[in-house]
């Protein structure tokens, strides 16, 4: 797949190292820092201004899949996209960074542009959080649209039923799969026999149905209200109460310091959220607020230091669940080390979700986890492929098969399902190990059709 980025710092560099080891990629970017990161990657820089008829062309657009306008400037991603739709066949995904040109360009307007994807990485972040929150006790939800597949994942803290219990005990219910644990630096793909320990991180997934039971194992009080405390009231804080509101459950606080950005607030919020004009770091005032008895503390303030700040002290507070926007995508594995139950970046959420969006088959993997430690993959089934009962497949090492799709079906499988040839996979897998797989399915469909050959030829 040829994918031509527009602009390569920080959002444009995360999405060339995502793509670059497996796709034709062309970067366009003229700032000097930018460019020496870029030299370091497998693709093509090209040192211009992505405005310029020229240098699109020198980026050989006319010819790309996929255009990502993600430079410094609003007006430079619209225009760039505009033009690269004009140019050839490339599927366009421009970011807008001002809360002013997403309400323009994905309402009326937007529909008379040519433009594809509108994408303001801090609206995705607010609405991704509010999934989070929607799922008490989880730290991460993903939902697989028309699939009927959830993904959630858990951290176990002390005190948690499942420590110390070995996996098949612990009676997940038919149409839900332990698909992995994230221990330390270890990736593990679970069997029954798996012990689980403080501090692991397991995930599950399955049919809505099925998930359900799991979100009511891990939350003991379903049901009850809830209290979010939300330490910032710019563009996410406000999405994320926005969200928020649609659920009877929550009580909200926002802490915003700015008192324009309060009264903003009050205007664009119900009265169900309470608005505080106070400085979140202030320890004080957060003890006044009794934050220690809340669910859960949104740290979403301006910068790294003062969100961490503010996260330690709620965990120092002992507050149930913290979750912290980390700006730099460097310091989100930092945090989480740290004891920080979720940490996350509006870049490398929008990475991921454009990604997921591109058209192109070849694009083949659904999510990401633990900064690419492990993923979710689809794989094809291929033809001449026997019908093979998945308990008789000895699949290479770090991986699973969580969920087959058939048919316009999907399937949670168990050991006596078959897997058959077209059949598409979704599949969790440690870094790498998605190839592994494929090339064993291929192997063991030529071997068949082989085998096939030299009996029907005796």
């Amino acid at each position: 797949m040829k994918v031509v980025i527009s602009g390569g710092t920080e959002i444009g560099l995360l999405f060339a190292k995502t793509l670059a080891s497996d796709h034709d990629v062309h970067v366009i970017e003229s700032l000097p820092h930018a460019l020496e990161q870029l030299e370091q990657l497998d693709l093509q820089v090209i040192v211009g201004n992505p405005t310029s008829l020229a240098v699109l062309q020198e980026a050989r657009v006319p010819e790309a899949d996929a255009f990502i306008g993600c430079a410094h400037s609003d007006e430079v991603n619209v225009i760039s996209c505009l033009a690269a739709k004009q140019l050839g066949k490339a599927e366009t995904f421009c970011f807008v960074n001002k809360a002013h040109y997403f309400e323009t360009f994905a309402g009326e307007l937007g529909e008379h542009l040519a433009i594809d994807r509108l994408i303001w990485p801090e609206m995705l972040l607010g609405e991704y959080i509010a999934q989070i929150l929607a799922v008490p006790g989880a730290i991460d939800v993903k939902v697989f649209e028309h699939e009927d597949l959830k993904l959630l994942e858990f951290r176990l803290k002390t005190g948690n039923s499942a420590i110390g219990k070995k996996l098949k005990d612990l009676g997940i219910p038919r149409g839900a799969l332990a698909v992995a644990l994230f221990r330390d630096d270890q990736v593990i793909i679970p069997g029954g026999m798996t012990t689980l320990y403080r501090n692991d991180k397991i995930i599950f997934m399955g049919h809505e149905a099925s998930m359900r039971k799991i979100e009511n194992r891990f939350n003991p009080n379903p049901g009850r209200n809830l209290s979010v405390v939300i330490v910032g009231g710019g563009n996410v804080g406000y999405i994320l109460a926005k969200s928020l509101e649609a659920y009877s459950q929550f009580r909200i606080r926002i802490i915003e310091k700015s008192l324009p950005q309060c009264q903003l607030l009050a205007e664009r919020l119900s009265e169900k959220v309470l608005i505080l004009h106070a400085d979140g770091t202030d320890i004080a005032f957060l003890r006044s607020q009794q934050v220690e008895n809340c669910d859960c503390l949104v740290a979403l303030t301006g910068n790294d230091e003062r969100n961490f700040f503010v996260s330690m002290h709620a965990k120092m507070l002992n507050v149930k669940k913290v979750i912290t926007r980390a700006h730099s995508t460097e310091n989100i594995e930092f945090f989480e080390k740290l004891g920080i139950d979720v940490a996350l970046s509006s870049q490398f959420n929008a990475v991921q979700s454009v990604c997921r969006q591109m058209s192109d088959d070849s694009i083949d993997v659904f999510t990401i986890f633990e900064k690419g430690k492990a993923e979710i993959r689809e794989i094809v089934v291929p033809h001449h492929f026997p019908p093979t009962r998945l308990m008789d497949l000895r699949l290479p090492e770090g991986v699973i098969i969580a969920a087959i799709r058939r048919g316009g079906h999907t399937l949670v499988p168990g050991g006596e399902d078959k897997l058959k040839e077209k059949d598409q996979l979704r599949v969790f897998c440690a870094k790498d190990q998605g190839e592994a797989l494929s090339e064993f399915l291929l192997q063991t469909a030529r071997d068949a059709a082989a085998a096939k050959e030299a009996e029907s030829g005796g």
